[in-house]
C-alpha cells in the first residue's frame, strides 16, 4: 500500500511532495523554496539549503519520522564549487553514521542551487502510517 503525503498549499504539479508504504517514506526532490510562496527563498546556497531541508522535514514530520529516519540522500547541486560549502550546511542535519549519499551537478530548474530528495525508513518505534 502506499499513500500521498501533503504538505503545503495544493497544486497542479504531477508528482507528490512524498510517498509512504508500512517500511518507507521517499521525499521528491525539494529545493530552496517557500512553500506557500512558491517563490526562491534567497540567491545563496545557505539560504536555499535551509529551506531545503524545513520542507523535506516537513514532509518528514507528517509521517512522524526525522532526519534521523533517512538511509538515502541524492543531492544535485548547480555548480560543483558548491560542494564544500554544501558539505558545512548538510552536516547540521545529519550524524554519524551518516546516509549514504549521491552528489550530482546539473542545472536546476527556476536558478535553484540546490535540490535534494531522500529515502527515510521506519524503525520499530515509527511504524505508524500519517493520515494526512
Amino acid at each position: 500500500m502506499r499513500t500521498e503525503i501533503k504538505v503545503g498549499p495544493s497544486s497542479n504539479r504531477p508528482f507528490s511532495a512524498g510517498i509512504q508504504t508500512e517500511s518507507m517514506v521517499f521525499v521528491s526532490g525539494s529545493g530552496g523554496l517557500n512553500l506557500e510562496t512558491g517563490k526562491i527563498v534567497g540567491d545563496d546556497l545557505e539560504s536555499q539549503t535551509v529551506q531545503t531541508m524545513a520542507n523535506i522535514e516537513e514532509v518528514l514530520k507528517a509521517t512522524g519520522l526525522t532526519f534521523n529516519d533517512v538511509v538515502k540522500a541524492n543531492i544535485y547541486l548547480s555548480d560543483r564549487k558548491l560542494y564544500d560549502e554544501f558539505n558545512e550546511i548538510y552536516r547540521r542535519y545529519f550524524s554519524p553514521p551518516y546516509p549514504s549519499r549521491t552528489a550530482i551537478y546539473c542545472d536546476l530548474n527556476y536558478g535553484l542551487l540546490v535540490e535534494i530528495d531522500v529515502i527515510a525508513v521506519r524503525r520499530n518505534g515509527n511504524s505508524t502510517l500519517a493520515t494526512r
